[in-house]
């Protein structure tokens, strides 16, 4: 097998799996607003498809950090099983709390073993007070 392909890096409110096998991206999403911080944003999920894995098993890992700083907002990670590398990959990992120190750009970083396979940003903004 050659890299692997990410093919969905996706935020979103909820990601499910339904009993047929097929997952639910419910409501997309690349910004949060916020009128104070730190913050912690009700449970969202993160939607990731990976193909052209060798077949076996795989560590992968998610880390959303801010831009900036570095400073880690979110460490998640597990295995998953390759029965045939050609087929995608579906991941669904719910986020229950993760504080969000300060306003700006987040990079989320989708690793499989220590390679970084993709990334997308986040945008965490303060409202203006109306």
């Amino acid at each position: 097998m050659g890299e692997p392909v990410l093919l969905a890096l996706v935020f979103a409110d909820r990601v499910i799996s339904e009993d047929n096998g097929k997952k639910g991206i419910i409501g997309t999403f690349t910004k949060f607003f916020t009128g104070q911080f730190p913050v912690v944003f009700p449970p969202w999920g993160i939607y990731v498809c990976v193909t052209n894995l060798s077949p076996g098993d795989h560590e992968f890992s998610l880390e959303l950090e801010h831009a900036d700083s570095g400073e880690k907002v979110i460490g998640v990670g597990g295995n998953i099983r390759v029965n045939n590398g050609s087929e995608p990959v579906e991941i669904g990992i719910p986020i229950p709390h993760a504080v969000f120190p300060k306003e700006g750009r987040y990079i989320l970083l989708f690793k499989v073993g220590s390679e970084i396979v993709g990334s997308r940003p986040l945008w965490v903004d303060k409202l203006n007070p109306t």
